[in-house]
């Protein structure tokens, strides 16, 4: 089974074959080859990208607040 690891950038899972250290303020961090590759690309691409990326994030974000509302029991009061 391939190793994976969390991508702080894109805040998801891959492969280790997929992933580099990539040096930040607080320590080496991983990060995508993807994410990466689009940082360093022309600012139209790089725009495009964290838009894509900042919905990608919302899109799970609002998946897992749906999930823990239905872990909930409702309160009555």
């Amino acid at each position: 089974m391939t190793e994976m690891l969390f991508c702080y950038c894109c805040r998801v899972h891959h492969p280790k074959d997929q992933m580099r250290l990539f040096p930040t303020k607080l320590g080496d961090r991983w990060r995508c080859i993807r994410s990466i590759e689009a940082a360093a690309s022309e600012s139209r691409t790089r725009d495009a990208f964290g838009r894509q990326q900042t919905e990608i994030n919302r899109e799970a974000a609002r998946h897992a607040a749906e999930r823990l509302s239905l872990l909930r029991p409702e309160r009555c009061v």
